[in-house]
């Protein structure tokens, strides 16, 4: 009786992993080795894109790539060289966040693959070093390491057309019978309006805004903040500091783009009253470009940072 009874528990054992690792690892299988990108006149051409469809913008070594959100969430990662440095951009749809990184880890090339979902945001498993890594908070779980991400901007495919006319585009469109099958049945709609939720496994406590409402974030440590994306866009150009962090936070309404620059130059902590799109100011020359979280849902993002301030 004894050994039935251990048969059957390692039975249901081994059900639990295949559910919660095995299946997320072969449904949603990453491309970060097989990523395919398009001119823009080649994905124009076929009628790839809409011009109100929303892509994820990475710049970097004079190279620049759209990812069109609608085409991101079954394989959540992509890789791409950057004039001879390869970038990898995760995609959580449960949070709406994308975070692009280097791929590089103390030193070593990360090989990356889905592994779960945890409090609606991706957990992502280097198979190389072995880590796990929470994405909103960019934090290896074994180790406590942090990575850094880098700078990504949420805009239009017409607006990318206009800033970029020389940028390549994530060429993914679902074809295959699964990608179709789980497009039908978690449409990217659902999971981004209203208040209902794919998975409820976040807390709605925090009633200060609607659970669903996307957020700009930034933090440093423990310290965090979000703002509404009306409040940016009333104040024009917003100055914070969170930690360490001196961020301006501005609004670029001729293509309703919200993008974040490193305030700190010279050493000196700069007050931001005008920019654009690329850091260019009429009294402080280019800002670099900073890393802001472009989008989270606010249940996550309060779940995660459960003290954060917010500016709405």
């Amino acid at each position: 009786q004894m050994c039935i009874r251990d048969r059957f528990g390692a039975f249901l054992l081994a059900c639990f992993v295949a559910t919660k690792y095995l299946v997320p690892y072969v449904m949603f299988p990453a491309q970060q080795h097989q990523a395919v990108y398009k001119t823009i006149e080649e994905a124009a051409g076929e009628g790839y894109l809409q011009p109100d469809d929303t892509v994820y913008v990475v710049s970097r070594n004079g190279v620049t790539k759209a990812f069109p959100q609608k085409y991101l969430w079954v394989s959540h990662i992509f890789g791409g060289d950057y004039g001879g440095e390869e970038v990898v951009l995760t995609y959580c749809v449960l949070t709406n966040l994308p975070v692009p990184y280097i791929n590089d880890l103390d030193g070593e090339p990360m090989d990356l693959r889905v592994i779960a979902q945890t409090n609606n945001n991706l957990l992502i498993w280097d198979t190389r070093s072995g880590e796990i890594i929470q994405q909103i908070t960019n934090t290896c779980e074994l180790s406590r390491r942090q990575l850094e991400p880098l700078p990504v901007s949420e805009m239009k495919w017409e607006s990318f057309q206009a800033l970029f006319p020389d940028g390549e585009v994530l060429y993914n469109p679902f074809e295959k019978p699964l990608e179709k099958i789980l497009d039908f049945l978690m449409p990217l709609d659902e999971a981004h309006s209203g208040e209902e939720w794919m998975f409820k496994t976040v807390s709605f406590d925090d009633t200060r805004l609607p659970s669903k409402e996307k957020v700009i974030g930034i933090k440093d440590g423990e310290e965090a903040i979000a703002l509404t994306r009306d409040y940016v866009r009333k104040a024009g150009v917003v100055n914070v500091r969170v930690g360490q962090e001196s961020i301006a936070v501005a609004h670029i309404p001729e293509h309703d783009i919200f993008v974040g620059f490193d305030r700190m130059k010279d050493g000196q902590e700069l007050q931001i009253s005008q920019v654009d799109f690329f850091g260019n100011t009429p009294e402080h020359g280019q800002l670099e470009p900073a890393f802001i979280y472009n989008g989270p849902m606010w249940a996550v993002w309060v779940h995660y940072h459960p003290n954060t301030k917010l500016l709405k």
